[in-house]
C-alpha cells in the first residue's frame, strides 16, 4: 500500500513559515544589520532568535534535498534536471527582475533618501548600477532558489553515481551507520568540508561564485536529505526510536552556545561574527540534533493527511518568493510611527504574513501557466516534498 510521507510535508512547511518570521524579526536586532534597520532594537528578541537561527537554513536545505529525491526517484534521466530548472529559475529570474525590485526600492528610500518613484527607479536604477550592495541588481532572499538549482546540477552526477551497483558496499555502509546511534556523527560532513574549504572562501556571502565553504554546507545538508529519503524506510524507526536522545542532544548544544557564546562576550568560543572551529562544531551539531528530533517526533505524531498542510505546502513557496518584500514594505511604513519596538514587530510581523498570504492566493487567478513564476505548479500536479513510501511511519 503506497502512503505520502506526510510529515515531510509538516516539515517543509513549518521550516518556511519559520524563516519567515525570522526576516520579520532581522530588522529589531541591534547587533545586526539588514536591509532596512529599527531606530529602536531589542535585544531579547534577537537573542531568542539566535537559537533557530542555528539551524533553520539546514532543515530548510536538508528538506529540499528529501523532496528532489521524491522527484529523481521517477525520472532519473536528463529530463529530471530540466524539470528541476523549470521549477527553479523561471521564479528566480522573476523575482530579482521584478519581485525583489520593491525591496531595493523601499531600502534605498528608507535608507538614502532616495525620492523617485517604484517606476522610476526600476527603469532607471535596478538594473543600470551594478550589483547590490554598492548598485541594486540583487537575488536577496533568493540565493536560497539559486544555490538549490546550483546543487541539484552539482549533486546529479552523485546521484546517478549512488545507482550503480558497483556503489552497493557504500550506500549499505551509509544505512548502517544512519540505522544506528553512529548517526549523530554525519554532521561532520558539512563542518570538514566547511574547515577544508573556509582558507579559500573565508566569508558566507551567498555570492555563490565566492561562497565555497558555505555552499559545502548547504549541499552537505541537502545530500543528507536527499538520501535519508532514499533509504528512508530502513532509517526510519532509529531516527524516531532516538528522538528523545536527540532533542536532549539539542538541548544540551543551545545551553552551551546560550553559556558561552550568545550571552557573553563570544571571546572563548566565538559567535556567528567571528566563527571559530569550535563554534562552527558547536552550531552544526546543533543544527544536526534538530533535524533529528524534528524528523523523529512528526514521523512519530504528525505522519497524517491534513487539509491545512496541504493548502499550505501548495503555498509555501509562492509565500516563500514574495515574503521579504512584504516585510520591507511593512517596515517603511510601520517604523515611522515610532509605536515602541514590541508594537512595531507585532504589526510588522501580522502584515508581513497577512501580506504575503494574500499574494500566494491571488497568484492563483494568474493566467495559464504564469503561476510557474513565483512557484505555483499547475493545478493536479502534487508536490512531491512526501513523496510516497510502502509502509507508514506513524507506527514507527
Amino acid at each position: 500500500m503506497q502512503q505520502r510521507l506526510y510529515y515531510i510535508d509538516f516539515l517543509r512547511v513549518s521550516a518556511f513559515m519559520l524563516l519567515i518570521v525570522y526576516h520579520a524579526s532581522v530588522a529589531f536586532f541591534p547587533d545586526m544589520k539588514w536591509l532596512i534597520e529599527a531606530p529602536e532594537g531589542n535585544a531579547t528578541l534577537s537573542l531568542v532568535m539566535k537559537f533557530p537561527r542555528a539551524w533553520r537554513l539546514a532543515l530548510l536545505f536538508f528538506v529540499s534535498g528529501m523532496g528532489t529525491w521524491f522527484v529523481y526517484r521517477r525520472c532519473r534521466d536528463l529530463s529530471f534536471l530540466k524539470g528541476r530548472f523549470l521549477r527553479l529559475f523561471p521564479p528566480l529570474i522573476f523575482a530579482m527582475c521584478v519581485v525583489i525590485v520593491p525591496q531595493v526600492w523601499y531600502e534605498r528610500m528608507y535608507e538614502d533618501g532616495y525620492q523617485g518613484s517604484f517606476l522610476t527607479f526600476w527603469l532607471t536604477r535596478y538594473f543600470t548600477e551594478g550589483k547590490y550592495p554598492e548598485g541594486n541588481f540583487t537575488w536577496a532572499h533568493m540565493w536560497f532558489v539559486a544555490y538549490l538549482l546550483a546543487m541539484t546540477f552539482v549533486c546529479y552526477p552523485v546521484f546517478r553515481l549512488i545507482d550503480q551497483p558497483f556503489m552497493k558496499p557504500v550506500t549499505d555502509w551509509f544505512q548502517r551507520v544512519a540505522a544506528s546511534a553512529w548517526v549523530y556523527l554525519l554532521f561532520l560532513l558539512p563542518l570538514v568540508l566547511n574547515f577544508a574549504l573556509s582558507p579559500i572562501f573565508p566569508r558566507q556571502t551567498n555570492a555563490l561564485y565566492n561562497d565555497g565553504a558555505w555552499f559545502a554546507v548547504w549541499a552537505s545538508w541537502f545530500g543528507l536529505g536527499f538520501l535519508f529519503a532514499r533509504y528512508h524506510q530502513a532509517l526510519i524507526g532509529n531516527i524516531v526510536g532516538l528522538r528523545w536522545w536527540s532533542a536532549a542532544s539539542a538541548m544540551a548544544l543551545t545551553a552551551a552556545l546560550y553559556l558561552f557564546s550568545w550571552t557573553s562576550a563570544g571571546i572563548s568560543i566565538g559567535d556567528y561574527e567571528t566563527m571559530t572551529p569550535l563554534f562552527k562544531t558547536l552550531l552544526m551539531a546543533l543544527a544536526w540534533s534538530m533535524i533529528l528530533a524534528l524528523c523523529g517526533f512528526t514521523a512519530k505524531h504528525l505522519n497524517a493527511p491534513s487539509v491545512t498542510i496541504s493548502w499550505l505546502n501548495r503555498k509555501v513557496f509562492p509565500l516563500y518568493i514574495v515574503h521579504q518584500t512584504v516585510v520591507l514594505a511593512a517596515l517603511y511604513y510601520v517604523l515611522p510611527l515610532g509605536l515602541g519596538v514590541w508594537a512595531e514587530y507585532a504589526l510588522v510581523l501580522s502584515a508581513t504574513f497577512a501580506g504575503s498570504f494574500l499574494l500566494a492566493i491571488a497568484a492563483e487567478w494568474l493566467p495559464g501557466r504564469c503561476g510557474l513564476l513565483v512557484g505555483l505548479q499547475p493545478r493536479g500536479r502534487p508536490l512531491p516534498a512526501g513523496g510516497a513510501e510502502t509502509q507508514s511511519t506513524r507506527g514507527a
